[in-house]
């Protein structure tokens, strides 16, 4: 997930921190990272579809680590992945694959009886999804928690928020596990927080303005770093065989240029370099600066940052990579969690006695501390289906 081995070759700018340092500040959460994280704990019960009270464990984990920012006066900001990306298509397809595969293999090891094995496959055929997801939002609105669905990439979404002012919606850094937020220009990120907010920081501006630091970005631009990360490896564009991010970094590094790697890379990996190769990263680039993002405050679809005319011409104006266009209305109702971002379909939701979040200690140390106690609840979800090519004015009128 994210650009390959990236963040073991930004190690020396890596700090150590404590999640206290953004007391009193706007901190954006990447939702999926977190889901994904708890929901290990309850693989098993998830992939078999089980109606054992352990199934939602996920939930508890999440809530968990929102209450431990709010111990420590750090306003939380969730960021939801939406839609499915036409970029990463043959990632997720891979993924795909794989989780099935997993899957397969724990049914195998659950029938011989050997449930250790079978939860360590069925921890890898986790997928989550938008109702997983939609079942955290409804705990995060009786929590009075912000939260966004973006109309696509979480990680575009959050870059987004960073570049924002406080005032305006702003956040000040990113708690996630995905190096892709370093890519799209996250201002400070936040990796591996553990239960007691420890964490891993990283600050763009300092990686640029260091004099001493290995490896050296001085010479860089933000467009020549992205470029970087491409070469490397992505989400949405594999490396050409034999290069990874050292590689990748030395190239850049000695050219300056990203049509004279491109160029370089054509001569000496020849075939093994596809021949769409330059176009499909040109793309990965573009999505990495210009990706579809949701502005509240209008209230639609608009970009990371604004197109230039330039770039349009090389793409041909055919921006179908970055995501089909969405009509505000439904743009306004998948970022308010009242419309399923991936099979158009709206959450009808009815109260229930449901969820019942267990008590929640707030650790600051090895040792526990009092506990915090929170009860919130959780309501079951039903559908209301419409065809994707319904109207925006009838989605506006008949279900909103």
């Amino acid at each position: 997930m994210g650009i390959k081995d990236l963040l073991r070759f930004m190690k020396p700018y890596i700090k150590p921190i404590h999640i206290k340092k953004y007391a009193g500040k706007r901190v954006g959460i990447d939702a999926y990272s977190w889901l994904h994280k708890g929901a290990y704990s309850c693989s098993m019960e998830l992939c078999l579809n089980s109606n054992s009270q352990k199934k939602s464990r996920y939930l508890d984990y999440f809530m968990r680590r929102i209450n431990l920012l709010r111990h420590y006066n750090t306003t939380p900001v969730v960021v939801f992945d939406g839609g499915n990306f036409p970029s990463k298509s043959a990632t997720e397809h891979e993924r795909d694959r794989k989780r099935q595969a997993n899957r397969d293999l724990a049914m195998e090891k659950l029938k011989e009886g050997n449930v250790n094995a079978a939860t360590e496959h069925f921890q890898k055929a986790i997928s989550i999804t938008p109702a997983m997801a939609h079942q955290l939002i409804q705990i995060l609105r009786s929590e009075n928690i912000e939260f966004v669905v973006a109309p696509y990439e979480a990680d575009a979404q959050l870059a987004y928020l960073s570049s924002l002012e406080v005032e305006k919606g702003g956040i000040v850094a990113v708690i996630t596990e995905d190096s892709d937020l370093i890519a799209y220009g996250s201002q400070a990120t936040v990796f591996k927080m553990d239960r007691y907010g420890n964490g891993e920081e990283l600050l763009l501006d300092k990686v640029f303005d260091s004099v001493t630091g290995t490896p050296s970005f001085q010479s860089f631009d933000k467009e020549l770093f992205i470029g970087m990360c491409v070469l490397a490896g992505c989400d949405f564009l594999p490396s050409v065989p034999g290069i990874g991010i050292a590689k990748a970094y030395s190239m850049v590094s000695k050219y300056r240029n990203i049509d004279h790697v491109l160029s370089v890379l054509k001569f000496e990996k020849g075939s093994q370099m596809p021949e769409d190769y330059p176009k499909s990263f040109r793309e990965a680039v573009a999505v990495f600066q210009h990706a579809r993002v949701y502005d509240a405050g209008i209230k639609k679809i608009k970009h990371l940052k604004p197109l230039p005319q330039q770039l349009l011409q090389t793409l041909n104006e055919d921006l179908d990579f970055l995501g089909p266009e969405i009509p505000p209305s439904v743009a306004t109702a998948i970022a308010e969690g009242r419309l399923d971002p991936v099979s158009m379909e709206a959450f009808n939701c009815f109260p229930s006695s449901g969820y019942h979040q267990d008590p929640v200690s707030i650790q600051t140390s090895s040792r526990p501390q009092k506990p915090e106690i929170t009860i919130v609840s959780r309501e079951e979800t039903g559908f209301i289906v419409f065809s994707r090519k319904t109207t925006e004015k009838e989605i506006t009128g008949k279900f909103f």
